[in-house]
């Protein structure tokens, strides 16, 4: 068995659909998604129809990650609770019906049963706490490409297809061959052109409105460096240095703004 396992899509059908012109010439046997397919680049229908297409033609295994969750809870009445939380709520007001539903209807889990038993546990997050039966546990959520072993398990996060964060601007993804008496994992890195999305970024709203959060995310996609989160603590830093506190919603614009400025994001 081969199977391709693909996280954080993060909105970006433009990476997506270049992974998959690699992915085609493989003789892939499944695909494995570890969720967080939408918000930050502004196509969350695009991708989530792509998915749903491949899954016409591969053998799936696919579970939600974090920012889907986020994204249902707008559907709740709930208020944003961070002013950052714009970028979901803008993601929410995208979405069609049918696709909600799709996201909706996707386990926070799932475990992949191979010769006669459990054999690769998947979530979004790193978990040490569930499918201890199996060989292989498969996660994302960090954006960043690494393995490793924990008490016989073996952990693989394939890093990001949309935003990865390993200081390297591309796709990351990996490969996981399962055969009688082999099995090899690849780690994948694929360089495309991501100007097409860094486009979409800067025509959408979340670049403008509240944080200006998409600027953060266009630098990320240009640098592969992951400004978002030093956006954040950059804020908290100075929030703190001014006594306003760590609170994201009560960080005073200017603060915001003064973060963009520190860190040179435009």
């Amino acid at each position: 068995m081969k199977f391709a396992i693909l996280s954080d899509i993060h909105g970006n059908i433009y990476a997506l659909k270049k992974c998959f012109e690699y992915i085609e010439k493989l003789n892939i046997d499944g695909i494995i998604w570890c969720g967080d397919y939408i918000t930050d680049i502004p196509r969350p229908n695009e991708v989530l129809d792509f998915i749903k297409e491949t899954m016409k033609k591969y053998t799936t295994y696919i579970i939600k990650g974090n920012r889907e969750d986020k994204v249902l809870k707008c559907e709740n009445n709930a208020e944003r609770v961070l002013i950052k939380d714009e970028n979901m709520l803008s993601t929410y007001q995208k979405l069609t019906e049918e696709n909600l539903n799709f996201i909706k209807n996707m386990p926070d889990t799932c475990t992949i049963n191979l010769n006669g038993r459990a054999y690769i546990y998947v979530s979004h997050k790193k978990d040490y706490n569930n499918g201890k039966d199996c060989i292989y546990k498969i996660f994302g959520h960090t954006h960043k490409q690494f393995i490793f072993y924990r008490d016989g398990v073996e952990y693989i996060n394939p890093g990001s297809i949309g935003l990865p964060t390993s200081g390297k601007a591309g796709i990351n993804f990996a490969i996981l061959t399962i055969e009688e008496d082999y099995n090899n994992i690849e780690q994948i890195f694929i360089k495309y052109d991501n100007n097409e999305a860094i486009k979409e970024l800067e025509n959408d709203e979340i670049s403008e409105i509240g944080i200006k959060w998409g600027l953060s995310l266009t630098k990320a996609l240009k640098t592969g460096i992951d400004y978002p989160i030093l956006y954040i603590q950059e804020a908290r830093k100075l929030a703190s240095k001014y006594g306003f506190g760590e609170l994201d919603d009560k960080i005073p614009m200017k603060l915001w703004e003064e973060a963009r400025k520190n860190l040179k994001i435009f």
